[in-house]
């Protein structure tokens, strides 16, 4: 093979990778991987949608009980992932794990999956940023100062344009941030996480220690400061339709969508595995100690809201028009919380600052995470060269960087004016990657029985080996998972035949590039089946 190349000269030549090392640097630590991995959980954007969502529309389903089984249900499927990560250390994930176990296609097909997913949310937490976020933290300053002005900046952040306006800047922020180096990038990463974190502590002290009835009264006067109606709580009850209902476990399985939509994703520290130092023991406490560090702060937070304002009547918050209340949108959480508070400038402030930096926080990660299965592909010269090009200077990807930059920016554009984008809708097609990864994972101690000897993971059970076992633990909950949101009712594939053609066109669609890109390859010489034979470059 050729001699190491981090700029733009290739030596001529077929080979089977593009050059014998990425150029990228083992720069992200324990610490790091943890705080990003739960971060792609997202602990204010999930508390968010399950509190908003869940009493309102999945009327006798248990929050906290759903929070749990979630959390379980994601745990193999993490433990998986850390394993492979620990096995197999090299930037690109399910592609390299797939690729390398069972079939070339399978990991091009599920990578490419990964790709169209993740792009798509580098646009949509964008959004939120100036959606959720700015609106939140401007609507709660209004209701502070009592200035007029700062509700309509709170309105100008829910409208297309400031939705587009806010998501640009963020994205064009994160763009600059990832050329310069992911140094940078986890240093800005690992503060913002403290504040977000000391937000939500703050919240959760202040559920705790307030009562019911004076919920009702603080509520109600925070509405009206924000520029609302006076006795909100009592016309969002008359005005829901919502009848309370006792506990129901078909209700609680159908809401698992929620928590789901948040605790599956503390796996894509796997996809950076290339630049994590020490891996075994940064993957393996990154991914399954994230998944039980936000499933216990799900349960936190809900338990305390649920104490704070009650199940019922947060079904009530949750399901009336914003606009019988005066209101623009429907309060979040943290307004919760603010309103109890709503006349402390600094506590707000703490509030919604803290919160407003949970809001984006998935667009750095699959920002990051998507750059660098474009690395991968181009390694094993099934995309172009240039989409390796590792600027020698900072050691990052840059072409990669600008060419996710433009693909986040159309998801911005699409959810922005609701042409196409919707949150939760492409969930059921992400899982088949996972599923994929689960059945290597199951084979992988089999089919690459040296790599696995070799590895830091090859632990067993008698003669069995463990990452066979939780292999098959994580394939049963990916099922179970796959169930749910097939069925969901408000965003399951089974209700929704346009993405049912959409997910099938993006397993096609990435079967039809692999296989272009191997004629393309084979007519200058080049079998790229060869790479797959090997463990690519560190």
């Amino acid at each position: 093979m050729a001699t190491v190349a981090t700029g733009g000269g290739m030596p001529s030549g077929p080979r089977t990778f593009v050059r014998e090392a990425t150029g990228l640097t083992k720069d992200i630590s324990l610490f790091d991987v943890f705080v990003y991995n739960t971060n792609n959980q997202n602990i204010g954007i999930g508390v968010m949608f399950i509190i908003l969502f869940v009493p309102a529309f999945y009327t006798g389903a248990s929050m906290l009980w759903g929070a749990i089984i979630a959390g379980l249900l994601a745990l193999a499927h993490a433990v998986t992932y850390a394993l492979f990560a620990a096995a197999m250390p090299r930037s690109g994930g399910d592609y390299v794990y797939i690729s390398r176990t069972l079939s070339p296609v399978l990991g091009f097909i599920s990578s490419f999956n990964w790709l169209v997913w993740m792009t798509v949310y580098v646009g949509i937490p964008a959004a939120y940023f100036g959606q959720y976020g700015l609106s939140t933290l401007f609507r709660m300053l209004a209701a502070a100062t009592g200035n007029p002005d700062l509700v309509r900046l709170a309105e100008f952040w829910q409208e297309p344009l400031g939705i587009f306006l806010a998501g640009s800047a963020l994205i064009l922020l994160f763009t600059v941030i990832f050329i310069v180096g992911t140094k940078l990038y986890f240093r800005v990463q690992n503060i913002t996480f403290l504040i977000a974190t000391l937000g939500i502590v703050v919240a959760a002290i202040i559920a705790f220690a307030n009562g019911r009835s004076d919920f009702v009264s603080r509520f109600n006067e925070y509405v009206a400061a924000a520029g609302g109606v006076a006795s909100a709580l009592d016309i969002a009850q008359a005005q829901s339709g919502d009848a309370p209902r006792g506990f129901d476990w078909y209700q609680t399985f159908l809401s698992l969508s929620l928590p789901l939509y948040i605790v599956l994703y503390s796996i894509t520290s796997s996809i950076i595995g290339g630049e994590v130092k020490n891996a075994r023991k940064a993957q393996i406490f990154g991914m399954p100690g994230s998944v039980v560090y936000t499933t216990l702060w799900m349960v936190l937070l809900i338990g305390g809201f649920q104490l704070l304002a009650g199940y019922d009547l947060l079904g009530h918050i949750g399901a009336v028009d914003p606009g019988a209340l005066g209101l623009d949108f429907t309060p979040t959480f943290i307004e919760l919380a603010g309103a109890m508070v709503y006349k402390n400038l600094f506590l707000v402030l703490l509030l919604g600052v803290g919160f407003l930096l949970w809001t984006y926080v998935w667009l750095p990660i699959n920002f990051l995470a998507s750059t660098r299965i474009l690395l991968a592909w181009s390694f094993d010269r099934l995309m172009p060269e240039k989409l390796a090009y590792v600027s020698p200077r900072f050691h990052t990807p840059v072409i990669s960087i600008l060419v996710v930059l433009v693909l986040g920016e159309i998801s911005l554009a699409l959810y922005a004016w609701q042409v196409v984008l919707h949150s939760i809708v492409g969930i059921f097609g992400w899982i088949l990657s996972f599923v994929l990864t689960a059945i290597a994972a199951i084979v992988f101690p089999y089919r690459r029985r040296e790599d696995f000897e070799a590895s830091p993971v090859n632990w067993r059970i008698g003669n069995v080996p463990v990452m066979s076992v939780v292999g098959v633990l994580s394939l049963i909950s990916l099922l179970v998972c796959e169930a749910v949101f097939w069925l969901d009712p408000f965003v399951g594939l089974r209700y929704l035949p346009n993405v049912q053609v959409l997910t099938v066109g993006v397993l096609v669609a990435g079967a039809l590039l692999y296989y272009l890109a191997k004629y393309i390859q084979r007519a200058r010489g080049i079998r790229i089946e060869y790479a797959f034979r090997e463990i690519p470059p560190e």
